[in-house]
């Protein structure tokens, strides 16, 4: 901890250090690469040696405004762990602001139409929204999609050892959860996700009617054997994954507002959205017992999903990006 706030860099970027002899080897192992993408904030100082050394442009495919999701990071942990994850954020906003101002960089695409907008309102460099590649070609979305199941099953996936997914489940199991349980009584809950921290597994104990399914080889089966695919997201910043997950099966969602900021669905129409605890039960229990309606928003949900994550479009605006000119040429 000591060492990550003594660095210049953000220690996410300097924990990817650029081999010395990197530049050379890819030109030998790729002579004809005539760009770089770089697909994470941790990678860009790679990018930024590979695009200088070999004389290409670079755009940076961003997951997250980094700074904002940091801090909402350090928002779910304990001192000092948050102290120095705070200080992380603070560092970030400032590399942020520099790659913004960059000569070399071409464009920025970022994951969130929200992220998007707000960095294009301060950036020199070429904004644009790239949704998600998650999911790669519809043409690759193989498998069955979602059947409602005989019994009501309510199903939440997520890496489970994130405080983010903590602060989530933590909410639903104390004020939701119960008012689902008090309208059906034989509902399960299937928590389902890699890594479940101590914190997990003691929610799952003193929780009613909570099953833990930890790293299980695809959480998909999960989504597609449920009833309704909840997403309780209270903290944190940019696109949640796991929405998208959810919707490329066909199961009907319900999500909190921060939940679903920034993919470009509709409520009402391809999701439910709520709130308050209240409301959020009030539209799970809907689903569960209103299997015409449960189907209805699951096809839309999967259908706008399609749409809205074409990987050929997004591609073609990342190539728009590449192309154009560098900042200083402007």
């Amino acid at each position: 901890m000591q060492a990550a706030i003594r660095l210049n860099t953000p220690y996410v970027v300097a924990s990817r250090p650029v081999p010395h002899d990197l530049v050379a080897r890819i030109g030998m192992q790729v002579p004809d690469a005539d760009g770089v993408v770089a697909f994470a904030f941790k990678s860009i100082a790679i990018a930024h040696a590979l695009a200088e050394g070999l004389g290409l442009p670079a755009v940076l495919r961003q997951h997250n405004l980094e700074g904002p999701y940091h801090r909402a990071l350090a928002g779910s942990l304990k001192p000092p762990k948050s102290w120095v994850v705070g200080v992380e954020a603070a560092r970030i906003d400032r590399y942020d602001a520099s790659l913004e101002h960059s000569r070399w960089l071409r464009g920025i695409g970022d994951i969130s139409a929200t992220d998007a907008k707000t960095r294009a309102g301060r950036s020199a460099v070429p904004v644009a929204h790239v949704p998600t590649f998650a999911l790669g070609p519809r043409a690759t979305w193989t498998g069955p999609t979602w059947r409602r199941p005989a019994e009501p099953v309510v199903v939440f996936v997520g890496a489970l050892h994130v405080g983010t997914n903590h602060d989530a489940i933590e909410w639903f199991a104390d004020h939701v959860w119960p008012l689902v349980r008090a309208a059906h009584p034989g509902v399960r809950w299937q928590i389902v996700g890699r890594s479940p921290s101590q914190r997990v597994h003691e929610l799952v104990a003193r929780t009613p009617g909570a099953e833990l399914h930890p790293d299980v080889p695809d959480p998909r089966d999960y989504l597609r054997a449920a009833s309704v695919a909840v997403n309780p997201t209270v903290s944190g910043s940019g696109v949640n994954i796991k929405l998208v997950e959810y919707l490329s099966v066909g199961i009907p969602v319900v999500s909190t507002s921060k939940g679903q900021a920034g993919v470009g669905l509709t409520p009402g129409v391809d999701l439910r959205v709520a709130d308050d605890p209240a409301n959020f039960a009030e539209q799970v229990n809907h689903l569960l017992a209103s299997p015409g309606d449960a189907e209805r928003l699951g096809a839309s949900g999967l259908a706008t999903a399609t749409r809205i994550l074409d990987v050929r479009a997004s591609l073609a605006t990342m190539a728009d990006l590449m192309d154009r000119p560098p900042a200083g040429a402007r």
